[in-house]
């Protein structure tokens, strides 16, 4: 009787985060990275607030291998500067307490990689081409200065370009190294700081073994 070959069963790696070019940009990794011996799951919450964000990264920490939690400060930042209410509510406030609950829990802390961006993914994107740690204040910021770039010259903020018309990732895949470079001189995310050139997506590569 012929022994049947033991399957491992591939560990999965959730991705949550709160804007559509992170959906797409993981996406077009997962297409392209085709010897990756996990399986990544990029999810987009339905709601979009940290609170909501915190509580489906736990539930999918149940259930999965790791979770990246991927947070662009820029809408945090400027949620915060209109804020009206007591200073411990204020979003800054609740990013920071989440941000915390993950580092002071172990259980959390072993299941739980969070990733920001400052300001946003496009600061991740621009890496591939520029060493700054620079703060801009906005996204569009960020796309003017890609813009400025080969072979980023075409950039738009659209599902198209990063996906059906150019598959971003392989196109930015030969600059990859750089970037992660880049992003690691850019120092580590710091609750009480916000307004720093940031972004922390090397930690994904770092996990994944790219």
């Amino acid at each position: 009787m012929a022994v049947r070959p033991i399957i491992p069963i591939r560990k999965t790696y959730a991705f949550v985060g709160d804007g559509e070019t992170e959906l797409w940009y993981l996406q077009m990794l997962k297409k392209n990275e085709k010897s990756l011996t996990v399986t990544i799951k990029p999810e987009l919450p339905q709601k979009k607030s940290i609170e909501d964000q915190f509580d489906y990264v736990q539930e999918l920490s149940e259930i999965h291998e790791k979770v990246f939690w991927i947070v662009d400060t820029d809408v945090v930042i400027r949620e915060t500067r209109a804020f009206k209410g007591q200073k411990d509510k204020s979003p800054a406030a609740i990013l920071k307490q989440k941000y915390q609950q993950i580092m002071s829990d172990p259980k959390l802390q072993d299941k739980v990689i969070f990733v920001a961006n400052t300001p946003c993914l496009e600061y991740w994107i621009l890496l591939h081409v520029v060493q700054t740690t620079r703060y801009y204040d906005t996204g569009d910021k960020v796309i003017d200065e890609i813009k400025k770039h080969e072979p980023l010259m075409d950039y738009a903020k659209t599902q198209k370009y990063y996906q059906q018309a150019n598959d971003i990732y392989k196109r930015l895949k030969p600059f990859l190294n750089m970037a992660k470079t880049n992003a690691g001189r850019t120092g580590a995310f710091d609750p009480d700081n916000l307004e720093k050139g940031l972004s922390e997506m090397h930690k994904i590569f770092t996990e994944l073994g790219i």
